[in-house]
């Protein structure tokens, strides 16, 4: 039922917080229009007053709200639901409940008191008597949040809760009893200096802001973290949550990787990281399709005993809900579910979500798989802050904020893995029966592993094929992509997939410089294509070695500038995207290139 006037909205404020009192007309004419009432403000009294008795009819009510009773009106509350009204019933019944010591009760009925505001108080009416009032019902607020988080706390919620109490003291930073409560949830959640840190900035605070030095609460408690001698919490989180199952979320380990015995033992090595209670992170980079999932998630279920908290899984590809920020808030949020806290108690801004992630796995032995990732900024609020976690992070490009991680760039397999692995999914008898042919269909598969899962699966289902005949359909450039892109091993959509994540003009980059003939080109031959600045293209080369789109190769004496060359078989998939003109713009001003230094040019077929 909206109330739009705004002599309506003050009259039935003023009517709702005398809580069925009668209000006198003068009282109603000097407070509606702030001691400055019109000639005709009686009147006006009386107009607003029928109009709100209508509305009230209107939304179904068969009596008489507002009644009139010498000298004014009352607001008559019998059988209706006031919020204020309810507000304060519920809070006194939670303090009741505290005091005898009814923790899980006193909190239920706290957070339900809490839940009945929507947002400031009586912001929308603009009149002295509802700022003041507002100013006391927002005190009340605040009283029962600092008691909800003070019984929250001694229910052993401290870790779930250190980011909400960090929020609250940035908007109130003189509430002890706030700062209290922060410091003590920080020392029972393992961050003692976290704690000690808190209280010297309230310190410093009321020394500058009030003179004071801070109460004997705040100076008692820092005595008592000092001293390791902070009562234990007096109950159990369990107490007010299901029991929570170590959550187990990694994704089927499809088939067991081969090879990779230099990369696995570097992982191995996080182990000794997280037996010193650092939180141990690797970036796993490298081109489309060279099993930097694989990696990660056989990694993880071989080593899942050392992380008997739980396994949490996440593709951000999967995941993204618009930008990095929202992504993240959007995986964290998931990931607190998984680690047991509740609905009720969730945050709902980034920083505080990631406090209390952080909080969560303070103490925990956790491994973190972040698949496809596009952006550090995507992944810093899912990284741990201490602890002994594990985070594996795999994406295209190795960031450059790594800040001491281990980075492990993942390349094409060795021959004898690449070999194993196609025996593996077709058998060792056609490997030997066909050794010559095996050789040529590992080149064609660049020595991919997903390119060689693909093809073996091929093979697999047409056991009437024989190598040679795949490897004949492999030889022409314009079905070898098609050939391998069947089923749930389709190089062709990891590729798309890749590539559909790029920024617009590094797509396009990407698709353009297919048109360059050879195997090699370099910057200058590059900016003639995009039709930019050498240094342009240069960032732009640069950016595709970055996301291990393009490599870097031997520096060409004949223009003294660094050759590229497109990653395993992505040239084929640059060259065959849908054309755009663009494109044909490029492949124009290549070939005017060509005829115009023809002595000099070397073309060779693509």
């Amino acid at each position: 039922m909206p109330v739009r006037g705004v002599r309506q909205r003050a009259l039935l404020a003023r009517l709702l917080l005398e809580q069925g009192r009668v209000v006198s007309v003068d009282s109603l004419v000097a407070e509606v229009w702030d001691g400055r009432p019109p000639r005709t403000a009686r009147t006006q009294v009386s107009i607003c007053v029928a109009a709100l008795r209508k509305l009230f009819r209107g939304a179904g009510c068969t009596d008489e709200v507002i009644e009139t009773v010498q000298p004014g009106y009352r607001l008559n509350i019998a059988g209706h639901r006031v919020d204020t009204v309810e507000f304060a019933r519920e809070v006194e019944s939670g303090y009741s409940l505290g005091q005898e010591g009814r923790l899980v009760e006193a909190a239920e009925v706290l957070k339900g008191a809490l839940r009945l505001w929507r947002g400031p108080a009586l912001s929308d009416v603009p009149a002295q008597f509802a700022e003041t009032a507002a100013v006391h019902l927002s005190e009340q607020r605040l009283l029962a949040t600092e008691q909800l988080m003070t019984i929250r706390t001694e229910l052993g919620e401290h870790r779930a809760i250190i980011g909400e109490l960090s929020a609250l003291l940035h908007a109130h930073p003189l509430r002890e009893q706030l700062r209290a409560t922060l410091m003590r949830a920080q020392y029972r959640a393992g961050q003692r200096a976290e704690a000690l840190r808190t209280f010297r900035e309230g310190r410093a605070l009321s020394i500058d802001e009030l003179g004071l030095e801070p109460g004997a609460l705040l100076q008692a408690l820092h005595d008592a973290i000092l001293n390791d001698t902070v009562p234990a919490p007096s109950a159990d989180l369990h107490s007010v949550t299901e029991p929570v199952v170590a959550p187990s979320e990694l994704p089927l380990n499809a088939a067991d990787i081969t090879g990779r015995h230099r990369e696995l033992r570097a992982l191995d090595d996080l182990l000794a990281q997280t037996a010193r209670r650092r939180t141990a992170v690797c970036f796993i980079s490298g081109s489309p399709g060279i099993g930097k999932t694989a990696l990660a998630v056989h990694w993880g279920r071989e080593n899942a005993r050392h992380f008997p908290d739980g396994q949490l899984y996440v593709d951000l590809r999967e995941a993204a809900s618009g930008s990095p920020e929202r992504t993240a808030l959007t995986v964290l949020q998931r990931f607190l579910r998984s680690l047991g806290v509740h609905h009720d108690h969730m945050p709902q801004d980034l920083g505080e979500c990631s406090a209390a992630y952080r909080s969560t796995l303070a103490d925990r032995r956790v491994l973190v798989i972040i698949d496809n990732a596009a952006s550090f900024s995507e992944v810093e609020p899912l990284l741990p802050g201490g602890g002994q976690c594990c985070v594996l992070v795999a994406g295209l490009e190795r960031f450059m904020h790594s800040r001491g991680a281990t980075d492990l760039r993942l390349g094409p397999i060795g021959h004898a893995d690449s070999v194993a692995l196609l025996a593996s999914i077709i058998g060792a008898d056609r490997i030997t029966a066909e050794s010559e042919a095996v050789h040529r269909l590992l080149e064609l598969c660049a020595r991919l592993p997903l390119a060689i899962r693909a093809a073996g699966v091929r093979l697999e289902n047409k056991p009437h094929w024989r190598i040679v005949d795949l490897v004949d359909r492999l030889a022409d450039p314009e079905r070898r992509l098609e050939t391998l892109s069947h089923g749930e091993t389709s190089l062709r959509d990891c590729f798309d997939r890749a590539v559909r994540r790029l920024p617009p003009d590094i797509a396009a980059t990407y698709q353009a410089l297919s048109v360059i003939p050879g195997d090699d080109f370099d910057v200058r031959t590059a900016s003639e294509v995009l039709h930019t600045s050498v240094s342009d293209a240069e960032d732009r080369l640069e950016r595709l070695v970055d996301l291990n789109l393009l490599e870097a190769g031997r520096r060409m004496r004949s223009v003294g500038c660094l050759s590229y060359r497109y990653a395993h078989l992505l040239r084929l998939h640059a060259g065959q995207l849908p054309a755009e003109q663009s494109l044909e713009a490029a492949t124009l001003r290549l070939t005017n290139r060509i005829r115009r230094n023809a002595p000099t040019a070397r073309v060779s077929a693509r």
